[in-house]
């Protein structure tokens, strides 16, 4: 191979028209070749920086002169390569936002015996106002003592708790002999229960309008199925035909291949109820046991989709399409609580639900207690020798759900839309009846 450019001990080659890169394994004592999809120097290069951050050894960031007070910036590779295989790729893409954000200009050259007092130099800053995104479209509504926009106590916390668990990975990795700085107080942090929703209530009559805002189908299919389990919106772009098993009534969205660690919410095992069916059987029967939401063959979940922009845009539309009784209303406006967004249906569904059903119903459709994985396995693995008697035993929380929601939620939503709630059992009653 033609060498072209070193980095380091990284060397991008060429041979008959390929650009590679090639690096020695000291582990496994070889020299390593790989194919890089690139056509030009430039984006060889950009395709090298990006593949050494996950094979670099971490010490190897390092400079000579650091010995063992090293800074920020070159502890920072261990803690991104840690955190790659555990984030998700939303949240990985969160934390180098925080990193070219918050810490390359106020931490990145500071030395790990100095950490202490710069990590408190930049709680002041945060809190003061001083330090916070310079992005026009970002909205802080939590005012400094001075009147000005900051960052959320919650969010300055995180930020913090991130650089503090860098340095705890640096010590325990052997980069530095400094112990990790103490992480500083936050005033004004809230637990879980006590933080302002993210949305307001919605109206059955809203809901309505909603529905009716949709023109197509896939954006339809998944308003219904997220009106009807209270899900998290990235969770019911995610259902398969795998997680669904019409036979119990039930959609399973954990799913199958799932590892249980570092999760820090709990997935629900949801009814099929009102319409529901009726969109999965069709669903099923055309992507079979792959992604069920999807726009021109590409699963929604997949793309770039920017879900506060799609409910806004169907906020948008419903507007436009409402009656002047409903505009004196001012049905789907923001209020003291907050805009019309994804979790306002999750909270109208759980709270709805809490004067109908147990606790324990609400929970497990919810997401808010483990299901565990015997459980699981018992209930919907191929060959499971569990009953389908025991099954619904097992299921009674969520066929709880399913009867209210079939017998008072669709019923309650219905008035306000052309398209049919009923569910598959209903509408074959009602024909019978006709007949």
């Amino acid at each position: 191979m033609k060498k072209i450019e070193k980095i380091g001990r990284f060397t991008i080659a060429e041979n008959r028209g390929a650009l590679y890169l090639r690096w020695w394994d000291s582990h496994g004592k070889k020299t390593v070749s790989e194919r890089l999809q690139a056509t030009t120097l430039e984006q060889a290069r950009k395709l090298t920086r990006e593949r050494m951050k996950t094979i670099v050894d971490r010490s190897e960031a390092i400079r000579p002169d650091s010995g063992d007070d090293p800074t920020f910036g070159e502890i920072w590779l261990g803690f991104e390569q840690d955190k790659r295989k555990r984030l998700s790729p939303q949240r990985f893409r969160l934390l180098e936002n925080r990193r070219d954000l918050y810490f390359i200009p106020h931490l990145w050259n500071i030395r790990m015996s100095k950490m202490g007092p710069a990590l408190r130099a930049l709680v002041k800053g945060m809190e003061e106002s001083k330090i916070r995104p310079d992005n026009t479209k970002s909205k802080l509504k939590t005012l400094a003592s001075n009147g000005k926009p900051r960052l959320h106590p919650n969010t300055i916390a995180d930020i913090i708790g991130s650089a503090a668990e860098a340095c705890a990975l640096a010590k325990s990795d052997g980069l530095t002999t400094h112990n990790p700085p103490m992480t500083p107080f936050v005033k004004g942090i809230t637990a879980p229960d006590d933080r302002d929703p993210k949305g307001r209530y919605i109206t059955f009559e809203e809901t309505g309008l909603l529905i009716e805002a949709c023109r197509r189908p896939h954006i339809l299919e998944l308003l219904l199925l997220d009106i009807g389990c209270g899900g998290r919106i990235g969770a019911v772009a995610d259902i398969t035909g795998k997680k669904v098993r019409l036979d119990l009534g039930v959609i399973d969205l954990l799913g199958e291949g799932f590892v249980e660690t570092n999760r820090r919410k709990q997935t629900p095992i949801v009814p099929v109820t009102g319409p529901m069916e009726r969109i999965l059987s069709r669903l099923i029967a055309t992507h079979g046991d792959g992604y069920l939401i999807q726009n021109t063959r590409t699963p929604l979940s997949k793309g770039a989709r920017n879900w506060t922009q799609i409910i806004q845009r169907l906020v948008a539309r419903a507007k436009k399409s409402r009656t002047p009784d409903q505009v004196k209303r001012k049905l789907l406006e923001p209020t003291d609580q907050g805009n019309v967004n994804w979790y306002s249906i999750r909270r109208t569904y759980a709270d709805w639900l809490d004067e109908r059903v147990s606790d324990a119903a609400i929970s497990a459709v919810m997401g808010h207690f483990e299901i565990s994985s015997r459980t699981r396995r018992q209930l919907f693995e191929f060959g499971s020798p569990t009953t389908d008697l025991y099954k619904r035993r097992k299921l009674g929380p969520v066929l709880e759900v399913a009867a209210v929601l079939n017998e008072e939620w669709w019923p309650a939503i219905q008035p306000f839309t052309s398209v049919d709630l009923r569910s598959e059992g209903e509408s074959l009653k009602r024909t019978d009846a006709e007949e």
